[in-house]
Order: C-alpha cells, then sequence, then structure tokens
C-alpha cells in the first residue's frame, strides 16, 4: 500500500510561513453561529465590591454561569464591563460567529459601538480596550432584558456576598458591610423542611449549632483555624433572615452571631 503524501503545512508559494488548512475536518475547530451572552453585576457602594457572572450559549445549549468577586469596582458600568469581558473572551474561544449580548444596562451599547456619552469618558476608554476581542466577530448586537435571568443573578448576588465577607475583614468596612448583610436578608425566602430551615430553596441553615451552606459562609472559610473563623467573619444573609425571624434585630447583634460558629 503506497502512503499517504501529505501537502507541506506552510505556503511556500507565498514564501511565509503561514499554517495552511488541515486536512483532518476532526481537528477543525467548531465553529457556532449565532451566539446568546447574557452578563450581570451587582456592586455595593460602600466598599466597592462586586459580584459579576456571565453565561454563554451556543447552539448546542446553554453553558455553565460563571461568577467573579471584584474587590475594587469603581461603578456598576465598570463592573459590567469586566463581566463583559469574560463573557466575550469565552465566545471567542467557543468559535462564535454572532453574538448576542444580554444586559440589563442600556449604555453597554453605546460603549462598545459608539460613540459613548461625555459623561461616561472614562467607562468609554475602557470599553476601547474590548474593541480587539468584539473585532474578532462577524457582528455583535445588543439587547436590553432589565430582569436578568434567575439564575445568573443568583450567582452574582453570591459572588458578592463573597465578597462583601471579605471586605469585613477590613475593620474600617465592617459596620458598612453589616449593614449591607441585613439590607440583603430581606431578599431571603425561608421555609420550613424536614423539621429545619431552608433559605432560598436550596441551602439549610440553623442557628444552633450555627450553620448555612452558602459559599459566602462557607467556601471562603473552608482552610481557616476555627479561631480565625470566629473572629473575623460575619454572619451570611441567610442566618441574617433566619437570626432576625427569631428575634434578633439588633446590628451588634447580628454582627457577633460568627463567633458562636464551632467550624
Amino acid at each position: 500500500m503506497v502512503p499517504e503524501i501529505l501537502p507541506f503545512p506552510f505556503g511556500p508559494e507565498r514564501g511565509d510561513l503561514t499554517p495552511q488548512r488541515r486536512l483532518d475536518p476532526e481537528l477543525e475547530p467548531v465553529s457556532h453561529g449565532e451566539c446568546t451572552l447574557e452578563i450581570d453585576a451587582l456592586l455595593e457602594g460602600t466598599t466597592h465590591v462586586s459580584g459579576i457572572g456571565w453565561r454563554l450559549t451556543t447552539p448546542e445549549g446553554s453553558g455553565k454561569v460563571h461568577r467573579e468577586t471584584r474587590r475594587y469596582g469603581r461603578t456598576l458600568i465598570f463592573s459590567e464591563l469586566a463581566a463583559l469581558r469574560g463573557g466575550l473572551e469565552e465566545a471567542r474561544r467557543a468559535n462564535c460567529r454572532g453574538l448576542r449580548v444580554v444586559s440589563p444596562n442600556p449604555l453597554l451599547e453605546r460603549l462598545l459601538l459608539g460613540p459613548s456619552p461625555p459623561r461616561l469618558r472614562r467607562a468609554g476608554r475602557a470599553a476601547e480596550r474590548l474593541a480587539p476581542i468584539v473585532s474578532a466577530f462577524d457582528r455583535v448586537a445588543f439587547e436590553v432584558s432589565p430582569l436578568p435571568e434567575a439564575e445568573l443573578r443568583h450567582a452574582v448576588g453570591e459572588a458578592l456576598d463573597v465578597g462583601l465577607h471579605a471586605a469585613a475583614e477590613r475593620t474600617e468596612h465592617r459596620i458598612a458591610v453589616m449593614e449591607g448583610i441585613v439590607a440583603r436578608s430581606r431578599e431571603v425566602l425561608l421555609e420550613r423542611r424536614d423539621g429545619g430551615w431552608v433559605a432560598n430553596g436550596r441551602y439549610r441553615v440553623r442557628l444552633d449549632p450555627l450553620s448555612c451552606e452558602c459559599p459566602a459562609w462557607t467556601a471562603r472559610w473552608s482552610r481557616a483555624p476555627v479561631a480565625g473563623r470566629r473572629a473575623g467573619r460575619l454572619p451570611c444573609k441567610h442566618l441574617v433572615a433566619l437570626a432576625v425571624h427569631e428575634g434578633i434585630t439588633v446590628p451588634a447583634d447580628l454582627a457577633q452571631l460568627g463567633r458562636r460558629a464551632s467550624s
């Protein structure tokens, strides 16, 4: 059997080293047509901590929700641009040709596709740095959705909570963070299940002994010494919601709940 002779993988007829197209179709990257990118962000103005998130949907289906905590966010629009960057980079890796960006902020389209409003010059310069990524797509369109998808908003809220608890370690922000946690605890839905309490339909929470399954309470502190956890952490919004339900309403008393934890 005569072996198949493959062509030289570069372009000598042009006198360069430009790689030629691979012959094996299985080695070609999958190219997607129209993809949808949902982004969302939340910012706490006192500490400038933000939670950002995005999710990419290709013709093959929805991807997972990505979330991140940003320690210093100037304004909400800067946080949204950070979420957009993360989503654009994922869409480029997924070989999306066209992209529909769904965001709650109508200003993103003006910042990216210009001209940006004069009052947002700094945000406009930040958006300009995304231009090389945007140009990788055949087309980019924006759609405004005032109400972000529930799972994405929940993930962004959790990322914000993790950042707020980290900010609480800095003494100057502790009071402001505690007030923010109390405010966010009003959004928590508590329900009785199997003799205990479940917050927002997914996290088991209790005061004695103190525990909650959410990332803001567990993930950040999983490797810290017990004494350090007791001294440093504030209760998550789910614990605060349950504590308020049980009659503990003074912020100073709520801030001390963490010291009661056994782990």
